[in-house]
């Protein structure tokens, strides 16, 4: 026992020292402008994060990645997840079975850790704006497109709680999620939009005061849809350039777009000079610049607003139709994408979480860890390890419940649910069945 405390209060000490090394707060800045500090908006936590440290800590991680950083990071964490866990057996001098038994269980952890991060709507950070500001959100999506898996009241709650005071729904090619809108919050949070596909291979957004079939801009070039929709009174926004670059930003602002994306959360990883053009022709042209949180149900944090002045009660499709000078608050630093930070990427997690969390934080982060090593030095770790796996599989099988049921409306619309979704969610729940029944009780 003694040996276990030493080597915990290392690894304290190794937390305590990092933190204070690295140190350097997460400030929020405003893209636009690269102002830092900005002034009267601040960012608040739920006070639930001082008592559940270690959640919100790989939550934010997890879900403020660039999307081209999944596969590679998830890899690195596999990999060193096996070999961790190997070299542990090793010195203890564990059996080949053992071994692989501790492996396999190591990874369903992981892979739980993760799902748990991606399903569960836990609240993030919060904007707190001064008076005379509203902060906006014009690209989400909900259930009923086919890549989303919450309904339009987690649209809502999602919005509510990060601290956006109205937001545009914007479903693929089609504007039925808006109806499933409750009454008293259309026109008031959400107003309706649409991500159409254009016949140039690239999507656009339109963005509408009044309700609106989208399937009518269907099988028509960029330049059609902008005509049409600005003979209807809506906006186009071109989102996520930089992930396409298929038209020229100057083709685009001659062809009549009304503004651009210059950061999405799902596609966050924009070069510099990109940036720096999509802001430049903006500028030159009086286009709107907006960052989006591209919202599709993966998790309830976000690190973008666009904020602009405006009174709470005016419409937003009649604040944005006048063209108002935005600001881009960001509260996230850039990251490195080099090949020997996804080598490491846990411990560049690590850095990057000792970084920019505040001392509170990691004081927290510190206790759960103390309090994680002395239930599993007694006989409590043997009744964690025993009943875990059933405990799981029981949250899992009710979770997959609630997602089907939640589908059954946008059935012929969602296409990820019945294809990925339920279908990992059996897997994971026959795979905890699996430890629990032959590995559960000899993992020591």
């Amino acid at each position: 026992m003694i040996k276990v405390l030493n080597v915990m209060l290392v690894f304290l000490c190794i937390i305590a020292g990092s933190s204070f090394l690295f140190y350097s707060p997460l400030q929020l800045h405003d893209l636009i402008t690269g102002a830092e500090a900005v002034d009267g908006f601040f960012i608040s936590w739920p006070f639930v994060r001082v008592f559940t440290e270690p959640i919100y800590a790989f939550s934010f991680y997890a879900l403020t990645l660039n999307r081209d950083f999944y596969r590679p990071a998830i890899i690195s964490w596999v990999g060193w997840t096996v070999f961790l866990v190997f070299i542990y057996c090793g010195i203890r001098r564990r059996s080949i079975e053992r071994t692989l038994s501790r492996i396999f269980y190591a990874l369903m952890i992981l892979a739980t850790l993760f799902m748990f991060v991606v399903f569960v709507p836990l609240p993030g950070p919060k904007l707190n704006k001064p008076d005379g500001f509203i902060a906006a959100d014009f690209h989400s999506h909900t259930i009923y497109s086919h890549d989303n898996l919450s309904k339009p009241s987690s649209s809502l709650r999602f919005h509510r709680l990060n601290g956006y005071d109205s937001f545009f729904v914007t479903e693929h090619n089609h504007t039925k999620g808006f109806d499933n809108f409750p009454e008293n919050a259309k026109y008031k949070e959400v107003f309706p939009g649409v991500q159409m596909q254009t016949k140039d291979g690239v999507s656009v957004l339109l963005l509408s005061g009044k309700a609106f079939d989208g399937e009518e801009y269907a099988s028509k070039t960029i330049k059609e849809i902008i005509e049409k929709a600005h003979q209807n009174n809506m906006l186009v926004i071109m989102p996520h350039w930089w992930k396409w670059h298929k038209q020229s930003l100057q083709e685009l602002a001659e062809l009549g777009i009304d503004g651009f994306e210059i950061y999405n959360c799902g596609y966050r990883n924009i070069s510099k000079r990109d940036f720096q053009d999509i802001v430049k022709i903006s500028k030159d042209n009086n286009l709107l610049m907006i960052g989006s949180t591209d919202w599709h149900g993966w998790g309830y944090m976000t690190d973008v607003w666009t904020v602009f002045k405006s009174k709470r009660e005016n419409s937003l499709k009649d604040a944005i139709d006048k063209k108002p000078e935005t600001q881009v608050l960001v509260y996230r630093d850039s990251q490195s994408s080099s090949k020997i930070r996804f080598i490491f990427e846990p411990f560049a997690a690590f850095y990057y979480y000792v970084k920019n969390a505040d001392m509170i934080s990691v004081l927290s982060l510190m206790v759960w860890l103390m309090l994680l090593n002395v239930l599993f030095i007694g006989n409590t770790a043997k009744y964690i390890k025993k009943y875990t796996p059933p405990a799981v599989m029981v949250i899992m099988a009710v979770s997959a419940v609630f997602i089907y049921i939640s589908y059954i409306p946008a059935q012929g619309l969602n296409k990820i649910i019945p294809s990925t979704i339920l279908p990992v969610f059996a897997v994971c729940c026959a795979l905890w069945f699996f430890v629990w029944r032959v590995n559960g009780k000899n993992i020591q």
